[in-house]
């Protein structure tokens, strides 16, 4: 061969060895979704006070921290966001108003890489901490209940005609801390889900209230499987409130 020839055969390889060893080192760098953790937070604490002054102040206009990178620019009582990728291990969370005040950072229990877990902050001035709950798995249309009220030991769950709002029927029930989930089949109609006792329930959600367009309150729907219920301590009272998410 023509050292010409060889000269162009050699040119020619070069881009082509460059953009090997560019996409090898990319793809390197990303981290596989088996070394992260999927979590979303929520806002049970009815509210959030901070000491100013020897005395507890209301914090306004609360953003959420994870360490120190702001994951929620709103944060109010309720709150429950969708779900994002962290680095496993050790965390703090940070609730902090535009003036600097701030509840924590509270410490946040290890979470373990290729899991799902939904952070909760709870408790009332000065005693406030995170609740970890583990995300359940399974196929089929679920409910599940999260008891993230402090002031609640344990808590019955069920579900009930979304149409009518009765016919209440006790399926389960959770501890304080812990996430119970129970199965109802390939798929569910005219469903709704409650939590506390079926005479006095503390609360009912539907589909429906969620996402309207799931006007006739079926689970599955696009995909959302698993009818999700928070139950939160009340402001005011001894008494505690239902939050809802259609989860996947």
């Amino acid at each position: 061969m023509k050292p010409f020839c060889r000269l162009l055969i050699i040119y020619a390889l070069i881009p082509v060895a460059l953009a090997a060893c560019s996409s090898s080192s990319s793809s390197s760098s990303i981290p596989s979704q088996t070394a992260l953790v999927r979590v979303r937070f929520a806002q049970g604490a009815p509210v959030l006070e901070a000491d100013v002054n020897g005395q507890p102040q209301e914090l306004e206009n609360v953003y959420l921290q994870l360490d120190k990178a702001t994951v929620a620019s709103s944060f109010s009582y309720g709150t429950i966001t969708t779900f994002s990728n962290v680095a496993p291990g050790a965390h703090t969370l940070t609730a902090r108003d535009t003036l600097g005040y701030a509840v924590g950072p509270l410490k946040v229990p290890a979470l373990s890489a290729g899991m799902r877990y939904s952070l909760v902050l709870v408790g009332a001035y000065p005693n406030y901490s995170v609740l970890a709950f583990a995300e359940p798995g399974g196929s089929g249309a679920q409910l599940s209940l999260y008891e993230a009220s402090p002031t609640v030991s344990q808590a019955a769950f069920g579900k009930f005609r979304a149409s009518s709002g009765s016919g209440l029927v006790q399926l389960g029930s959770a501890h304080y801390g812990a996430v119970s989930t129970v199965n109802l089949g390939k798929s569910v109609s005219d469903f709704g889900g409650y939590a506390g006792d079926a005479q006095a329930p503390y609360g009912k959600v539907t589909p429906a209230q969620i996402d309207s367009f799931d006007t006739h309150n079926v689970l599955p729907f696009q995909n959302a499987t698993r009818l999700s219920l928070f139950l939160f301590d009340a402001p005011g009272s001894t008494t505690a409130q239902v939050f809802g998410s259609l989860d996947p």
